[in-house]
């Protein structure tokens, strides 16, 4: 039975043009370019998630705070639980090599939250494939939606734009998944905006609740989806009324009512683990290392310049020793010593190298500065070597990290030896060709079961 849509004079409500929306997705086919990125988004997402650094102590604190009985599986251990509880955990595990899809414009990574939360439901659901690719679609466009005009007002008030929008875009997935009506889609996302939370402090600080804010953001989709699903309604204004979200996060009126214009495409992907503000300087330098052959012990000084918001967001312009990951994970001056001690950077240089060491030295040879005309996530790079020479470039996008399927394949079949089974490259390969032929799935066990250990190593 449809929930109650709540009727009188006025436009369609935010909340309602997107339920909507969302709703609408199950009767058309997805755009090819839309499914091809979407498949590219899973791939990419889940080998970040098998390849995470060890963090057992959060970890198990993640399990034991969330551990009802259920039929979804959690990455790596394969340990049941409920979806929402395993959504959490495996969005936890997704995030934590720092290295996620992204909307640059809106500061915020949809894969980390959107594929925990699909994989879940459809694991309970035996949902197909087709089904599983439309939740995605939804989750990614809204997230977008919302987000387009006031991201960039959340990070002036310390708020991170990945969970306090993130929560609308597990809730849009969630909501297809159960395969809502528009009425009760809107009502869950009405109600998202009572779980939206998240500062920036632990940047500063170096502590690891960047990690539970993708958790949080996940696990509230299921939540929320699933008590629009029993009937609970919410406010028809919650984004867009005088003391909705708009108004009390971003303190601006509301943006105009959300567009679908298809913005997943647009969705990049980090080429090395660390935050993506410090992607486009890192990448220039490896690029001029191979270029002109310079070492570490020929260059001088180097000379980041980032748009001032970039330069200003917390933890960028940090010089070492961290006392945790986090520390190094934010840091530009850590990343670029790595890449020009070593010519790349690990994902494993940041748990050996962010305590007391000699990186931190070189990095103090490296400075973050903000400067005018810069747009965000570009970058402009100087490098100065000890025999008076200046080498410099630019970045003034990131469109070049937008991959499609063969880049993308081509830089995770790298990753093949810190998968943590001895048959890491055949996981791949055959998870790889699983997701090619998604539409085709009765179902996502195949999906799980090459990313849970078999059934002597789970948990």
């Amino acid at each position: 039975m449809s929930a109650p849509m709540i009727n009188d004079n006025h436009a369609p409500s935010h909340t309602e043009i997107l339920g909507e929306r969302i709703a609408a997705l199950a009767l058309t086919p997805l755009p090819h370019a839309i499914v091809d990125k979407l498949k590219t988004c899973l791939l990419y997402g889940l080998v970040m998630a098998v390849t995470a650094p060890d963090i057992e102590t959060l970890e198990h604190a993640a399990a034991a705070a969330h551990d009802a009985p259920g039929d979804a599986r959690t990455f790596l251990t394969g340990q049941r639980r409920a979806p929402a509880d395993a959504a959490y955990v495996n969005a936890l595990r997704m995030c934590s090599r720092g290295q996620n899809d992204t909307y640059s414009d809106i500061y915020a990574h949809p894969g980390c939250i959107v594929i925990p939360v699909v994989l879940a439901l459809a694991q309970q659901n035996r949902a197909s494939g087709e089904q599983a690719l439309c939740a995605m679609a939804a989750g990614y466009e809204t997230l977008y939606a919302v987000a387009s005009g006031s991201a960039a007002r959340l990070l002036e008030r310390g708020l991170r734009a990945t969970s306090m929008f993130g929560v609308f875009a597990s809730t849009a997935a969630a909501a297809r998944m159960m395969e809502l009506d528009a009425a009760r889609t809107a009502h869950a996302l009405g109600l998202a905006t009572q779980h939206c939370a998240g500062t920036m402090q632990c940047w500063t600080e170096g502590s690891p609740e960047w990690r539970i804010q993708v958790a949080n953001a996940a696990r509230a989709g299921i939540v929320c989806a699933t008590l629009a699903r029993h009937g609970y309604i919410s406010a028809r204004h919650a984004l867009e009324g005088a003391s909705g979200f708009y108004r009390a996060f971003a303190g601006i009126d509301a943006p105009p009512a959300p567009d679908w214009t298809w913005h997943t495409p647009d969705v990049v992907f980090k080429p090395l683990p660390g935050c993506l503000i410090n992607q486009a300087p890192l990448f220039l330098l490896l690029q001029m290392r191979r270029e002109y052959g310079f070492g570490a012990d020929e260059v001088l000084a180097i000379t980041v310049m980032l748009s001032h918001r970039n330069a200003s967001y917390p933890g960028i312009a940090r010089h070492g020793p961290f006392e945790s990951t986090t520390g190094a994970v934010m840091s530009g001056p850590f990343m670029l010593a790595v890449g020009l001690r070593d010519g790349t950077l690990r994902m494993r240089d940041f748990d050996d190298l962010h305590g007391p060491g000699s990186i931190h030295d070189l990095s103090r040879r490296i400075t973050v500065t903000g400067a005018q005309g810069l747009p965000d996530w570009g970058a402009t790079l100087e490098v100065h070597l000890k025999d008076g020479s200046l080498l410099t470039d630019r970045i003034t996008e990131l469109s070049r990290f937008a991959f499609g399927w063969d880049e993308t394949d081509a830089q995770l079949s790298q990753l093949a030896q810190e998968w943590p089974w001895p048959d890491g490259a055949d996981r791949y390969q055959t998870l790889k060709q699983i997701i090619r032929r998604l539409q085709e799935q009765a179902s996502l066990d195949s999906v799980l079961d090459c990313v849970v250990g078999k059934s002597d190593e789970a948990g």
